[in-house]
């Protein structure tokens, strides 16, 4: 039986996944207006790469929803929580090179504390099993 926080952190988890997804698909479809929200440069080719980004924030987000949802490896968690931990690290040298304002801040706080949780929930299923 897992235990209470473990459910938590699986559902949060699962939240984050499905935010990532649907963040990820506006910023491959629309990066104008994710660029503009984190006061990013909208040239055409900043645009054209902050859609690659959002398509592999389509697929990181998938991964992480599915694998908590099958739970047959833990290698997509962990390659879920690297991703998360390699975008806040780009997104804070993005800001500490001025290529985005300080709101992306947020973003950046966001995928760390997404990944913590990712090696949280890691650390707590495996001390369950």
């Amino acid at each position: 039986m897992t235990s209470t926080s473990t459910r938590v952190l699986w559902w949060l988890l699962r939240l984050i996944g499905a935010t990532t997804v649907v963040s990820g698909g506006v910023q491959m479809l629309a990066p104008q207006i994710v660029l503009q929200a984190v006061g990013g440069d909208a040239s055409p080719a900043a645009l054209h790469f902050f859609a690659i980004v959002g398509m592999f924030m389509v697929l990181f987000g998938a991964l992480l929803w599915f694998a908590l949802e099958h739970g047959q490896s833990r290698y997509p968690l962990v390659l879920a929580g690297l991703q998360k931990f390699g975008a806040s690290a780009a997104v804070a040298l993005g800001i500490s090179k001025g290529f985005f304002g300080a709101v992306a801040a947020l973003v950046a706080g966001f995928d760390f504390l997404s990944a913590v949780l990712i090696v949280g929930f890691l650390v707590v299923t495996r001390r369950e099993s």
